[in-house]
């Protein structure tokens, strides 16, 4: 699945960059990036408390 996914992204992207240019598809790719990180935090695969925490403790170490 996550291929296919991959495929259908790149295609897009590829649609988007020929239609309107690489600006244009930097901010679809973008988005769609944002798109894939906000469904991760919804289905609960990406714990952001965690990430936070993670993010702390090497802060300290620093």
């Amino acid at each position: 699945m996550d291929t296919r996914m991959g495929i259908v992204g790149g295609l897009v992207l590829g649609i988007v960059f020929v239609w309107f240019g690489a600006l244009n598809a930097f901010f679809v790719g973008l988005f769609m990036l944002a798109g894939w990180l906000i469904s991760k935090i919804v289905t609960g695969e990406v714990d952001l408390l965690e990430l936070y925490e993670r993010f702390l403790q090497s802060r300290g170490r620093r």
